[in-house]
């Protein structure tokens, strides 16, 4: 197997926003992603924690490693999205085995 480039997007949103970000990453051709609970946080607007008694505060961080061109549709698609709903993307260019997977 030979070792390929892809990007990897990391996207932190608040919970209830979740279906929404899975549907852009699906139709921007990611094949597949991840999604971890975060448990607590600080950013600009302070501290935050996840309390247990409702998921609409909480926050989401969504992995997924795909090609560049599903990098560049997604990209276009929450740059959209984030002006009205908040969130951070992270994109990086990772390393992979098995390229074709993504």
């Amino acid at each position: 197997m030979t070792p390929t480039t892809r990007k990897k997007l990391e996207i932190i949103i608040e919970a209830p926003l979740l279906g929404r970000v899975e549907a852009l990453l699906g139709a921007s051709g990611a094949r597949g992603w991840s999604v971890f609970a975060s448990l607590a946080g600080h950013s600009s607007h302070g501290d935050w924690r996840s309390d247990g008694l409702s998921d609409a505060q909480d926050k989401r961080l969504v992995i997924a490693v795909v090609s560049d061109a599903a990098a560049q549709a997604a990209l276009e698609a929450l740059t959209g999205f984030f002006q009205d709903y908040p969130g951070v993307v992270y994109v990086s260019d990772v390393t992979v085995l098995r390229g074709e997977k993504f």
